[in-house]
């Protein structure tokens, strides 16, 4: 299932206190799913030896990416093995939709409280009385063919 194309807001959200998005316009990949991908150290020594010339330096970035986040979290013993893929799996939900799963969700986006200002706030609709749906929310990741895919392309280049 593709997800809908985004629309722009139809109200003004600072005076309503949240933002107010139509219809199914709003599309979120959440950090739980983007969590569930990530690129090893493996990862980055195929595209060192089998990329061109930004494959060779997106493996250098991986490297010294998951250095400097094993550095930041030293008791997180992932950070040592792998980074997060956040933007290239949000980049392929517009390119690639079909490596996702999507359920409709209302979303809601916090701007009135300062602590939590800009926290979008998902109701995946599993109750009863849940409000409409305005939202399509990545609930899962092909993590496979997401990392073929992105690896595919880095060495394309």
């Amino acid at each position: 299932m593709s997800p809908p194309r985004p629309e722009p807001r139809r109200r003004n959200a600072e005076e309503e206190g949240r933002s107010v998005h139509q219809g199914h316009g709003l599309v979120l990949v959440r950090v739980l799913v983007t969590l569930q991908v990530r690129l090893t150290r493996q990862h980055a020594a195929e595209m060192l030896s089998g990329g061109g010339r930004f494959g060779r330096y997106a493996g250098e970035m991986t490297l010294a990416w998951i250095d400097a986040t094993a550095e930041r979290y030293p008791g997180d013993p992932e950070a040592a093995r792998s980074c997060a893929m956040h933007d290239p799996l949000a980049a392929a939900a517009v390119s690639r939709p079909d490596l996702i799963t999507w359920a409709p969700a209302h979303v809601d986006v916090i701007t009135s409280d300062e602590v939590g200002r800009g926290v979008a706030v998902a109701d995946l609709l599993t109750s009863e009385g849940a409000p409409a749906a305005n939202a399509q929310i990545a609930t899962a990741v092909d993590v496979d063919a997401f990392l073929d895919y992105l690896l595919d392309r880095i060495r394309s280049i």
